[in-house]
């Protein structure tokens, strides 16, 4: 993991994994997908470290009941399956580690399905390995040092509570930190710059540099990759979670708790959120309203051929046809049956693509919403029945800073939106652009005006 380099990644909203639940399905925020986790910390990219080594028995049972799944999981080509946060056991297909990530028998190179165990509320490894310990508070030397003398004095302060240390941290954070995907490289002391003077990013610098910060004060962590969250398929009993949902967080040693998952990207207040992944794979909103449901039905009907083929085994194969008076297929008969299918499938999803859709918003129009919504978010959101003007001037009031250009701004779109016709397509072009580009100031973001 560098961080700067997942944004690409956010816009991909094609599923990575697909999840159905036996019985209770745990709550939302206990949704967190566990694929990786990384020790080694060069100043800019975060790596394995530790050799695997296979998950010891049990010492202690969790306290509630645990959460039975399945996940089909698409390919990767890596030897690691998600598996919800925390399993307790290894699926078939794979090895349980000592870090509770699990190591698969064979790179995935194709659809997988396994089952899993799991429970929210168990705790990892209460006893710290000497290995551990070391990795866990390993820092790459002359760089960071205000994070290192930060971290230092927390520590002293704290007198030993290192609890005390990560909610000190996760209140700063709170407090002063703002999340969007539109950051800049960092430089050589990347996490010294990220803490103390952007205080602006995504979850790879939030996860990073709060396990940096922990390490320098003397609290064992490590980072984590995964995914969170995901949504549940309407026309389906089971969860979707998206490659768009690739997430990383941090895990810090606590004395009698072992590892305790920390996320540092969810304590970002909510007025700080300046964009978010979806902003940024809808590119400002442009797909009709009524395509979230298409896409699930198109989803639906993928599962379902997923697990036809995953268990189409040559008895199942002969039998397809028998509803329809044919004991034992042939493979022409067979073939024909999908072509037909496969081309009743497509009539059926084009007739409801272009049944009733709507006229496509004008790109202009949207990258306007999207730019009112941004500042909704940071605090200034555009009254009902304010124009355009309006609202720029009292932008312009509020954030002398950008006065002249958030003027210009709301003028050229009043004047295109008023008086059609009169813009250029190459005016128009850049106006989107700067519409798009446009993000409140830091400063005005920690102030919360």
């Amino acid at each position: 993991m560098t961080p700067d380099d997942w944004v690409e990644l956010f816009s991909d909203d094609s599923p990575a994994l697909r999840v159905r639940f036996e019985g209770a399905q745990p709550r939302a925020q206990d949704m967190y997908w566990r694929g990786r986790v990384l020790w080694l910390f060069d100043g800019r990219r975060w790596s394995g470290g530790l050799a695997a080594d296979p998950m010891p028995e049990a010492t202690e049972q969790p306290a509630s009941a645990p959460v039975r799944y399945e996940i089909a999981m698409e390919p990767t080509d890596r030897r690691y399956l998600v598996m919800l946060d925390l399993p307790m056991q290894s699926p078939e297909s794979g090895q349980l580690q000592r870090d509770y990530t699990v190591e698969a028998n064979a790179p995935v190179s194709q659809l997988i399905k396994y089952g899993g165990v799991s429970s929210p509320d168990a705790r990892a490894n209460p006893v710290l390995s000497p290995d551990e310990s070391r990795m866990g508070l390993s820092l790459p030397g002359g760089l960071n040092p205000r994070t290192r003398a930060l971290g230092q004095s927390w520590r002293a302060e704290a007198g030993g509570d290192d609890a005390a240390v990560v909610q000190r941290a996760l209140d700063w954070i709170g407090e002063e930190f703002s999340y969007s995907l539109a950051v800049s490289p960092g430089g050589r002391n990347a996490v010294d710059e990220f803490l103390f003077d952007t205080q602006v990013g995504f979850c790879q610098h939030f996860s990073s540099s709060f396990a940096s910060l922990m390490r320098a004060a003397g609290i064992p962590s490590r980072v984590v990759l995964g995914y969170a969250g995901g949504y549940r398929n309407r026309y389906g009993e089971y969860w979707v979670v998206r490659k768009m949902d690739a997430h990383a967080w941090t895990e810090v040693w606590l004395s009698g708790q072992g590892w305790v998952r920390v996320d540092p990207t969810a304590a970002v207040a909510p007025e700080r959120v300046l964009d978010t992944v979806e902003d940024l794979a809808r590119r400002e909103s442009i797909l009709p309203s009524n395509f979230g449901p298409v896409m699930e039905l198109g989803d639906w009907a993928r599962r379902n051929w997923n697990d036809l083929v995953l268990g189409f085994n040559a008895a199942r194969q002969a039998s397809l046809l028998r509803p329809l008076g044919i004991e034992q297929a042939t493979g022409t008969q067979l073939s024909t049956a999908f072509a037909v299918g496969a081309g009743l499938a497509l009539a059926f999803t084009l007739w409801v693509l272009m049944r009733g859709r709507p006229k496509p918003r004008d790109p202009l129009e949207a990258a306007w919403l999207a730019f009112t919504r941004r500042l909704r978010r940071s605090g200034l959101a555009k009254r009902t029945s304010e124009p355009p003007q309006s609202f720029g001037e009292r932008l312009a009031a509020l954030l002398p800073d950008q006065a002249d250009s958030l003027r210009s701004l709301s003028q050229r779109y009043a004047d295109w939106r008023y008086a059609p016709g009169q813009m250029s397509p190459d005016d128009k072009v850049r106006l989107i652009a700067e519409l798009r580009a446009y993000r409140p100031t830091a400063a005005h973001a920690r102030s919360g005006e």
